[in-house]
């Protein structure tokens, strides 16, 4: 039998294979990117901009043009338009350009974003500047008492509505998977002009020192077991609502690659085993992947994309509460 073929599209991109190298500090630098592009990821999501790195120098330029009390108003205007979104977000835009000069991989850039009002311009910066699509990772923390789920997931469908409207490229939105009514959600999502959807983001995990009564952080990295959550989702959705899905948190090998592949996942997102495992760990996750191939006769990946979804299998309790109920009774 020829070796299997790994290639597959996300987000309307060409990729070699489904391993895809998530936003983390190893794709904060150059260097970085090209070590795991080198390492045979099949696209690159950059380490995240903060929404409030773009404020916080948008605050400085302020500052600095205050100082100056000759401007005239509409030049003071153009300036602060113009700077507040140029300088240190500059440094990302210029890698995005070295990143696309010095691999042939997709670029994905990511923005953790919380409003819709400050970075749009930055956003189509970015996609000035090469990148092949852009991630939202959109932390909304439901930690206002007055706000309501509804009121809550209209903020994050206002962010993703201003960024495809200000970008031609695809843009993917990082959700985490805490929504009471995630599926409609999703679809919403697409309304407002998303093309993908990464599920699911890992939250920050602070926790309290009992010795201490300091905060402090909790586990950085996912477990393999944490994959779960994403692969029922995926296999709720997928093939349900026109959207690519990939995902992510707890991806640490091939068995769970194919697993969210076999829900209907196009791409597979990992980050944890990296840094546990090195960069090998992305050619032995594809190594992986073939030998499974191999093992059950497929030859491609569009072969057994989505085999076990609910979208193929409606009458399956496998992913409902049924299941729930019979897990608890033993069955």
């Amino acid at each position: 039998m020829p070796t299997p073929d790994l290639a597959t599209t996300y987000l309307g991109l060409e990729l070699a294979n489904p391993v895809v190298v998530g936003a983390n500090p190893l794709t904060g630098n150059l260097d970085g990117i090209r070590d795991c592009a080198a390492a045979g990821a099949g696209a690159i999501v950059l380490k995240s901009l903060f929404e409030e790195e773009i404020r916080s120098e948008a605050e400085g330029v302020d500052r600095a043009l205050g100082l100056e009390s000759d401007w005239h108003p509409e030049v003071y205007d153009y300036l602060r338009a113009g700077l507040g979104m140029r300088c240190a977000p500059r440094q990302y835009l210029d890698m995005i350009a070295a990143a696309r000069r010095e691999t042939d991989i997709p670029i994905i850039a990511s923005i953790n974003c919380v409003s819709p009002d400050i970075w749009p311009e930055f956003a189509a910066e970015t996609a000035a500047a090469g990148a092949s699509a852009l991630e939202l990772n959109i932390a909304l923390f439901p930690d206002d008492v007055h706000e309501d789920a509804a009121r809550l997931e209209q903020r994050l469908l206002a962010i993703v509505a201003a960024a495809a409207k200000a970008v031609a490229i695809p843009v993917a939105v990082k959700l985490a998977p805490h929504f009471s009514a995630l599926p409609n959600l999703v679809l919403r999502l697409r309304q407002a002009g998303a093309k993908g959807c990464v599920l699911f983001n890992r939250l920050y995990r602070p926790t309290i020192h009992p010795e201490t009564l300091k905060v402090i952080g909790g586990d950085r990295f996912s477990n393999p077991a944490e994959s779960a959550l994403a692969i029922r989702w995926i296999a709720v959705l997928a093939d349900r609502i026109d959207l690519d899905f990939a995902a992510a948190t707890g991806f640490h090998d091939g068995n769970q690659a194919v697993r969210a592949i076999l829900a209907g996942a196009r791409a597979v997102q990992t980050v944890s085993a990296l840094h546990r495992e090195g960069l090998g760990q992305i050619s032995a996750i594809q190594t992986e992947i073939r030998a499974w191939m191999s093992r059950k006769g497929f030859a491609s990946l569009a072969d057994f994309r989505g085999l076990v979804s609910q979208a193929r299998h409606p009458e399956s309790p496998l992913f409902t509460r049924l299941q729930y109920m019979r897990r608890l009774d033993g069955a």
